[in-house]
């Protein structure tokens, strides 16, 4: 019996020993870089901010901060950590905040548009950034988005590679949100209301387009498609504004631009018929953008497309989180294998500069 305890002990401790070495284990890329770069920006959303991994390497995987905000703090196996380590940077700046879209960036280093969103005509884009921000602001602090102001241009100037990891938020999030207050809404209000009719078994999911046009109040299918194309070019022609103030502020860095991922191909629950057409649209989506990174944007010689169509993603958020339910047919934000693989595409276009370009500044 005291062999079969001492056994069951050692045993006992090996497992822990084990389980800490994976949870203190560092994150690097496989692709071995052949380039230097001293000083990296990061231009994202969630993605880029690495939403949705400190749960899994931090002590308290409860604490419901370690699920999506993390304010300047570049995440262990997100792909910035990994490019910013695989490249040797000797500093890193992040702007990348979760939920962020063009505007939010452009609104930090573009005096011009910020004026512009002073304007009546426009004030309806500028509550768009602002109910972004305030999630900033509570996270991190009251006057977070300022003190960027005064330090993002800075910090893009004296860079030497900026990735920009935007699209997402651009299209198909601002048209799921557009007549609601739109955030609010769809982060806490359809997900606590179905949490709370899960609760007392009468949920209904969404099996029908009725029911999803009754849920964001859009007539019918040829409006949610409209609005999905006038998104796209809004995008196109924000990407466009927002490579040029980089290159204004920068004409020498080398720039990166990320591509998308489908977020409803590997998802959705057996019962969720949207699914497939969901999977589809996103796909065109991803096509037209990658067409327009590469041969119709105005910056098109001035930046390097990174395809990272393969990404594997994960059901991000845990049940007893109002955004459970707003993900349960969505597989947002890419596993550490998948930030692995975002990296390493982002490296093997590096290295293919290398060629044509000098490795460090």
């Amino acid at each position: 019996m005291k062999k079969f305890v001492k056994r069951a002990v050692a045993l006992s401790l090996a497992l822990v020993m084990l389980l800490s070495v994976g949870i203190l284990q560092s994150f690097a890329a496989t692709v071995k870089s052949k380039r230097t770069f001293k000083n990296y920006v990061v231009i994202g959303d969630s993605i880029a901010a690495g939403a949705c991994l400190k749960q899994i390497i931090k002590d308290n995987p409860y604490d419901a901060m370690n699920w999506l905000m993390n304010g300047d703090e570049i995440v262990e196996g997100s792909y910035p950590q990994l490019v910013r380590d695989a490249v040797g940077a000797k500093s890193t700046y992040k702007l990348a905040r979760e939920g962020w879209t063009t505007k939010n960036v452009l609104r930090i280093i573009d005096p011009t548009y910020e004026e512009e969103l002073a304007q009546p005509e426009n004030y309806y884009e500028r509550y768009e950034t602002q109910a972004t921000y305030f999630f900033s602001k509570v996270v991190g602090h009251p006057n977070e988005v300022n003190e960027m102001r005064d330090t993002a241009t800075d910090a893009i100037k004296n860079a030497d590679v900026v990735t920009v990891h935007l699209g997402n938020n651009d299209t198909f999030t601002v048209v799921l949100e557009a007549y609601y207050l739109h955030y609010m809404h769809a982060v806490l209000g359809i997900p606590l209301q179905s949490l709370l009719t899960f609760m007392k078994n009468e949920y209904v999911p969404i099996t029908s387009w009725q029911q999803l046009f009754e849920a964001y109040h859009i007539s019918d299918i040829s409006d949610f498609l409209t609005m999905c194309d006038q998104a796209i070019v809004q995008y196109e022609a924000n990407y466009d504004r927002l490579i040029g103030r980089i290159r204004e502020l920068n004409p020498d860095c080398e720039i990166y631009t990320v591509g998308m991922y489908n977020i409803f191909a590997q998802s959705g629950p057996e019962w969720f018929p949207l699914q497939p057409f969901l999977a589809e649209r996103n796909a065109d989506e991803i096509e037209e953008l990658a067409d327009y990174y590469t041969n119709r944007s105005a910056y098109k010689d001035e930046v390097t497309y990174v395809d990272i169509s393969d990404t594997e993603v994960w059901w991000s958020f845990p049940m007893y989180t109002p955004l459970y339910w707003s993900t349960m047919v969505v597989f947002t934000h890419p596993t550490f294998e998948g930030h692995e693989y975002i990296a390493n595409q982002i490296i093997r276009a590096m290295n293919k500069n290398a060629k044509t370009k000098k490795s460090t500044k």
